[in-house]
């Protein structure tokens, strides 16, 4: 062993061994950029699907139409938000799949512009916004699909249970209300 300018003896006699390890933010990087877009989707997919994310929620009517579009753009956002975050730990046999994913959410995003029109009353000059529901339900259900297939590639990479390790549900969901 060699001496530095410490004063340490070349033998080792008087220095300190100790365990170097990195900073590990994986839980934390799970937590924030997985975990909390993962539920993120799923509050705006009932968004997108109901107009609001509870029961108790209280929403003026006309508005329900404006939440429900906002919720279905932000699903759009969200669901590229965590491709984004996670392609770089998805297996490599995956990355094509997830990549046709990500085309699949092109495509729900370039026929988008019909899932809902704006129409004004020339005579109380007020504008409602009226969904077409059809186009609308065939977009989202692709999007919950979508979601769907995600969470598999998800898992598989490790992000959501992690692999070959025991889960106990109902902890992982006290953690998650709890943060």
């Amino acid at each position: 062993m060699v001496s530095g300018s410490t004063g340490q003896k070349a033998s080792g006699e008087g220095v300190i061994a100790g365990e170097t390890t990195s900073w590990n933010i994986a839980d934390g990087f799970t937590k924030i950029n997985v975990l909390k877009i993962l539920i993120e989707i799923n509050l705006f997919e009932i968004m997108a699907k109901f107009g609001k994310q509870n029961l108790e929620e209280e929403v003026n009517p006309h508005e329900i139409p404006y939440r429900r579009v906002d919720g279905f753009d932000r699903m759009i956002f969200a669901l590229r938000q965590i491709i984004s975050n996670c392609m770089f730990q998805i297996e490599t046999e995956d990355i094509e799949k997830v990549k046709a994913l990500v085309e699949r959410i092109d495509l729900v995003e370039s026929f988008s512009d019909a899932i809902a029109n704006t129409l004004k009353n020339d005579v109380t000059k007020e504008t409602e916004l009226r969904i077409n529901e059809a186009h609308f339900m065939r977009c989202l259900d692709i999007l919950s699909d979508i979601k769907e297939q995600l969470h598999k590639y998800l898992n598989k990479a490790g992000l959501i249970f992690r692999k070959g390790e025991e889960t106990d549900l109902d902890e992982f969901m006290k953690s998650v209300y709890e943060g």
